[in-house]
């Protein structure tokens, strides 16, 4: 199933480059291989945070905090919060995906 989720994402993501973004895709892997919707959910949501910030805002800077966080122990509905109201929200994406971290 691992093998499966890290095919899926780096098809989205693209490679995953260097400790950092190594890092990112074990947590990513990890959290996505669970039985608990709820946090499948979640973290799927954090990855199209992580997504937006690359492909479609190209925020380099708050991608890497981004990626920082979330591999962290911190709360990682409160990293992605705090990255999306310091870059201002650039796209309705962003604005959506704020929205429904805020209701998790």
């Amino acid at each position: 199933m691992k093998a499966r989720i890290r095919e899926i994402l780096k098809t989205e993501y693209g490679e995953y480059n260097g400790y950092l973004e190594e890092k990112y895709e074990a947590k990513i892997v990890a959290s996505l291989n669970t039985t608990n919707k709820k946090k499948a959910e979640a973290w799927l949501t954090y990855n199209q945070v992580v997504l937006e910030l690359k492909s479609n805002i190209k925020n380099t800077l708050k991608l890497r905090e981004l990626q920082y966080r979330l591999t962290d122990k911190e709360n990682p509905n409160k990293a992605c919060l705090d990255v999306l109201t310091d870059i201002k929200m650039n796209s309705p994406e962003l604005e959506r995906l704020y929205y429904k971290i805020m209701n998790f």
